[in-house]
Parts: structure tokens; sequence; C-alpha cells
């Protein structure tokens, strides 16, 4: 399991699909074609809303023509999302890794609250959110958040947001960390985090240039 999942996290993926086998569910993750968007992951606080990073990170992300990818979620997830769907022009994508729960009926359904009405792709997973008191290789949603994407940007938030970056940190995704310095106290060393979203229009758009070149 360990070397198939460092072995995605040098993909490119646009999309997964899953198949239950031996009541476990697998994740198959399909590469992207060069010529289609790339994908950036904004991943923080499902409550707070950090606006002054959030609504202008999810306008640039539309303005660029990238797609963006988040939990589906409330917080951080909502207010880029709705930056983002709400811009003149988009040709981008929103796309909502939902977290479920078991159904007596479904299977699998979104849990209650998922996803925000800013998503437009919707992907259920049959993987519940990153829980507390879980061990730190419990495969959860922030699996697939962190592998489809192609940057990931964290912005403030609390266990699940650190389960992401040390995720990212993990499977060698291109990742940078915006805002206080001290919102970041646990993250592993050598992590790019910057104040301004400068900083990170720069990373995001030197990242996607480099992949675009292997």
């Amino acid at each position: 399991m360990s070397d198939w999942l460092s072995w995605c996290g040098h993909i490119r993926p646009v999309d997964f699909a899953v198949k239950i086998v031996d009541n476990f569910p697998f994740i198959a993750l399909i590469t992207k074609q060069e010529d289609e968007l790339s994908i950036v992951g904004v991943m923080g606080s499902g409550k707070a809303e950090w606006p002054d990073f959030s609504i202008p990170l999810g306008r640039w992300i539309a303005d660029r023509g990238f797609d963006l990818l988040t939990g589906a979620g409330l917080g951080v997830m909502l207010a880029t999302a709705r930056a983002f769907s709400t811009r003149d022009g988009r040709t981008g994508r929103s796309i909502g890794i939902v977290p479920s729960e078991v159904h007596s009926t479904l299977g699998f359904a979104p849990i209650s609250g998922y996803p925000n009405p800013y998503i437009d792709l919707p992907i259920l997973t049959p993987l519940p959110r990153k829980q507390a008191d879980a061990p730190d290789d419990a495969l959860n949603r922030n699996y697939v958040n962190v592998l489809t994407s192609d940057v990931v940007i964290a912005l403030p938030g609390s266990q699940g947001t650190l389960d992401e970056i040390r995720l990212a940190t993990r499977f060698s995704k291109p990742l940078i960390c915006v805002g206080p310095m001290d919102a970041f106290g646990s993250v592993p060393d050598g992590t790019k985090i910057v104040s301004e979203l400068t900083a990170v229009y720069a990373f995001v758009l030197a990242q996607i240039a480099a992949s675009a070149r292997l």
C-alpha cells in the first residue's frame, strides 16, 4: 500500500474511480492530459473563512483558468469556492471532494452540509473526514484532496488541514502555506510559509509551468 501511494504522489490525476473489493475502497487515479486544466487545491479551516486570503485567491484561480479543488465544506472551502464560482468569465471547474458516511440504501451518502452550493463537480468518496483519534496512516478523503491536486495551497486550519499539509509533504506535492506564521506551528520542517498572496501566485505559476515541461 505505501509503495502504491508513493507512486500516486508523482502522477498528475484529474479524476478517480472507486471500486469496492472485499469491503475495502480502492481508488484508481486517472492521469490527466497535458492540455487539460491544472488543478489547484486549496485547503484550510472548515469554520473560519479567512476572507483576506480565500476570496482574492479564489478569484485569481478563476482568472488564470485553473480548476479549483476544495473539500466542499464550509469555512475556507466555502469562501474560496464562492469567490471562484461567481467570477465572471471563469472557465475552470469547482471540484469538491465530498466526505461520506455509510447509508443503508445508497451505500454511502454525503455527510450533512456537504457539498456547499458552489461546487460544480462534487466527487463523493467512500472515505470519511480525518478523525482526531484516527492513526496518522488511516485512509480518509484528505488523500484524495492532496493526490488529485497539481499544487496545494494551505490556509490556516485545524487538524484536517495539518493532515493535508503532511500528506502533501509525504507525496512531494508542490505545497505553499499562506497566513500568519504562528498558524502553522506544527507543520513539517522546511514547509514553505508566506504571508502575502503575491508569493502564492508566483509559486503556483512556477510549479505549473515546471510540471508542463516534464
